[in-house]
């Protein structure tokens, strides 16, 4: 289908969009590091050489740990790891390209700038305009940390208030509908109407339909006699005389200004007005691969009255949650049908069996084959039934003569007796069981595919009060679970191989956590900054998430590398002034990297020059995320890092404590 092009145009817009932040940051690293060494008066050559030399590592690292992160989606599991594994791929070769770039190719172009710059390394740095940030923040940050552990503990209180208010209040979706540029009218009336009078009533819809502006509707087509559930519902299609449904092809997103979401609601009060419907949904085709209807259960089991029995109290239970609407199952009843009702043990007296009943009804029906007679090159069979005129009489199969073993006639009326009423119109299956799936649409502001699963879940007891019965969740509440369970492990799997991966860089079990510590309170940012626009978090947003903890990483990385540079370089320093130098050493690197990469995914959070549904939770994911991950990279970083200082002597003072006291014990 066409949408799935332009999600995955979307995905691989997304990975450009994460890529650009984090390439750009290592190249602005590495242009300002050369760029305060020039600052110091070194002469071009020395200051770009000795500027890449620097920071060499730490970049090499950061890209390495970049990688990492996305490397486990490669893994993961389920459709979406098939759809969007063009993320890791296309950041992996991104990486390592500009990795050339950054450590080569830059700072070869930037000598000749510094050639010309003469001016700048004369008078090294006052009248620069970095200046009226670093001095005050070289004055304001020795204060923070003589209270550090005050800060820490307050940015802990707000990272537990801000995962409490997350886990409580905000909505989870796994892909915005706002894009659609497709949605489907699903009509079902009363069992019996004729295909001529379903087509008929069809019109009054497609009246309404095309009552909408022409610069939102391209397009529709109407089928009658047919009904289908579109997305991998679970539903196989149907038909019957009184089904029908209407496809609704909108023109592109950016050409309009309602979503489908809004253009559907206006044609559901319009259609709520027309009578004569039994079942009227609307289904929109959202964001993303096809996962299904937002609520897909099925009710699983092998007996039949149980399990329609608890397939209606589901559908009653969901028709009492809010924000749960356009219910829907696919038991449904087609053409009427005569049912024989045997009498089983008049069937035994009168010496019959349930195969002699139903081979003679076939013949009556459908007729045998008694003979053929060939006319000239032609054979001609010859068929044995009922006139058609008793065949269109149901009443008369009463009548019906059966031969028993004994060779009496047995009429049919005396073992059974014949109930008619509408049929099931299909057969479904679930791992060889007999199955009835249920579908529901949800209003997204007020509940999401997980909260009213969970509802359904927690309300029926199954073992208690339906024995033999078992739901099956699926569409998009089981693709959420899945993908959520997936890029967790994937997250944790990209966290653990991070932290080995800074212990070779620090030598040092305790510095990688100083680092990585930034990545929840970076997240701590994204969830204000969601509350703050209402906001639902969503798959994309999470990517989003993944990529923020990549800058994030990135600007700690090369900040506490800084740091132990200068701790080797002057070791009988007092470490408070060393952090607080290497951090303001620090300070216009990691501003500039929030700064690009903030106002470059501004336009694409507000919709400045045109909007995107897809990219926008993303964007605004990344560019918050940043926004407040900047203080903390510049104020507990720090201050974890003077802690860990403080903790490191508190031990090695009852190292020498203990080894004093064995010492005495010995002697």
């Amino acid at each position: 289908m066409p949408l799935f092009g332009v999600y995955l145009d979307s995905i691989s817009l997304a990975a450009m969009i994460i890529v650009i932040g984090i390439i750009v940051d290592d190249a602005i690293i590495i242009a300002e590091n050369i760029q305060r060494h020039r600052e110091k008066g070194e002469p071009p050559l020395v200051a770009a050489v000795e500027g890449i030399r620097e920071v060499f590592l730490p970049v090499v690292t950061t890209v390495l740990t970049t990688f990492l992160v996305f490397v486990p989606m490669f893994f993961m599991t389920g459709m979406m790891g098939d759809f969007i594994f063009v993320i890791p791929l296309v950041i992996s070769l991104a990486l390592f390209v500009s990795l050339f770039e950054a450590t080569i190719a830059l700072p070869a172009h930037l000598i000749q700038g510094l050639r010309h710059n003469r001016e700048g390394a004369a008078r090294p740095s006052r009248r620069n305009w970095f200046h009226l940030l670093r001095d005050p923040f070289e004055r304001i940050l020795p204060r923070i940390i003589r209270f550090r552990y005050a800060f820490i503990g307050l940015f802990i209180l707000l990272l537990v208030g801000s995962i409490w208010y997350a886990a409580s209040f905000m909505k989870f979706t796994l892909f915005p509908s706002g894009m659609a540029d497709q949605f489907h009218v699903l009509m079902e009336l009363p069992t019996g109407t004729s295909l001529q009078a379903t087509a008929d009533k069809v019109r009054e819809i497609e009246q309404i339909v095309g009552d909408l502006p022409g610069d939102e509707v391209e397009s529709f087509v109407t089928r009658v006699g047919t009904q289908e559930v579109f997305g991998g519902g679970g539903f196989a299609p149907g038909e019957n005389e009184n089904w029908a449904y209407i496809t609704v092809n909108l023109t592109p997103f950016a050409e309009r200004s309602r979503t489908a979401d809004q253009i559907v609601e206006e044609l559901r009060q319009k259609s709520g007005e027309l009578q004569g419907y039994d079942k009227m949904i609307y289904y929109v085709e959202g964001g993303g691969p096809p996962v299904g209807k937002p609520i897909t259960l099925r009710v699983v089991g092998s007996n039949d009255a149980s399990r329609t029995q608890l397939a209606g109290s589901v559908q009653a239970f969901l028709g009492t949650l809010e924000g749960v609407k356009d219910i829907d199952h696919n038991d449904k009843l087609g053409k009427d049908q005569v049912e024989i009702q045997i009498n089983y043990d008049k069937l035994s007296r009168l010496g019959l069996t349930v195969a002699d009943v139903a081979q003679n009804v076939r013949i009556a029906y459908d007729g045998e084959l008694v003979t053929s007679v060939r006319y000239g090159d032609e054979d001609v069979d010859f068929r044995v039934l009922l006139q058609e005129k008793v065949r269109k009489r149901p009443k008369l199969l009463n009548e019906l003569l059966i031969p028993n073993q004994q060779g009496r006639l047995i009429p049919l009326k005396e073992i059974a007796k014949l109930q008619t009423g509408p049929g099931p119109s299909n057969y479904y299956h679930y791992d060889g069981e007999r199955a009835i799936t249920i579908t529901a649409d949800i209003t997204k502001n007020k509940t999401t595919p997980l909260e009213a699963t969970d509802a359904v879940l927690n309300h029926f007891h199954l073992d208690r009060d339906w024995p033999g019965m078992r739901f099956v969740v699926g569409g998009e509440a089981q693709e959420t679970q899945e993908s959520m369970a997936s890029l967790f492990r994937a997250f944790v799997l990209a966290v653990v191989a991070i932290y080995f991966l800074l212990i070779l860089l620090f030598n040092s079990p305790s510095q990688p956590f100083m680092v990585m510590a930034a990545i929840p309170f970076g997240i701590m940012g994204v969830i204000f900054s969601f509350a703050l626009h209402g906001e639902p978090f969503s798959f994309v947003a999470m990517l989003g998430v993944i990529g923020l903890g990549g800058v994030v990483v990135n600007d700690s990385l090369v900040l506490v590398n800084h740091i132990n540079k200068l701790r080797r370089q002057r070791p009988n320093e007092k470490l408070l002034k060393l952090v607080t130098e290497g951090t303001s050493d620090r300070l216009r690197a990691v501003i500039l990297t929030t700064l690009t990469t903030v106002v470059g995914l501004t336009p694409l959070v507000y919709g400045f020059g045109g909007s995107d549904p897809y990219m926008a939770p993303m964007a605004l994911a990344l560019a918050s995320g940043l926004l407040f991950a900047t203080p903390i990279t510049l104020i507990l970083v720090p201050c974890l890092y003077v802690v860990s200082d403080d903790t490191g002597g508190i031990l090695r003072k009852i190292g020498r404590i203990f080894s004093r006291d064995r010492r005495r014990s010995e002697k």
